[in-house]
């Protein structure tokens, strides 16, 4: 269904299907840009995900939308979004101190055979 409704729209428009491809890989390339921009306060990358999937969905379908639905969406998300960024953060965090923990030459990370020779 959605296929006859993109041809339908195609051909309203007298676009190839080149063209359409390339504008939806255009799109593709600018909700990246915003996505990086919304990411930026490194809490924010989940919210901005969200956003940026609701916008091509969006797109795809042929509903439209620009930068003003993307910043709706993307404030839509981050209320509860950036709780789920610091989780993440805090995830990574978790993660780095137990590897620098089994890191080798720290005590943890030592073997306890003695380093002689084994007869």
């Amino acid at each position: 269904m959605a296929q006859a409704r993109a041809k339908a729209a195609t051909r309203g428009r007298g676009e190839s299907p080149l063209a359409e491809r390339f504008a939806l890989f255009a799109e593709c390339l600018l909700t990246g840009v915003w996505i990086a921009v919304a990411s930026l306060p490194l809490v924010t990358y989940p919210a901005a995900f969200a956003a940026g999937s609701r916008h091509l969905r969006r797109r795809t379908a042929h509903v439209g939308g620009g930068w003003r639905e993307f910043a709706a969406d993307f404030r839509t998300a981050v209320r509860g979004g950036w709780l789920v960024g610091l989780a993440g953060w805090a995830a990574l965090a978790a993660v780095w101190v137990d590897v620098q923990a089994v890191r080798p030459g720290s005590p943890a990370g030592r073997s306890s055979a003695p380093s002689g020779s084994s007869r």
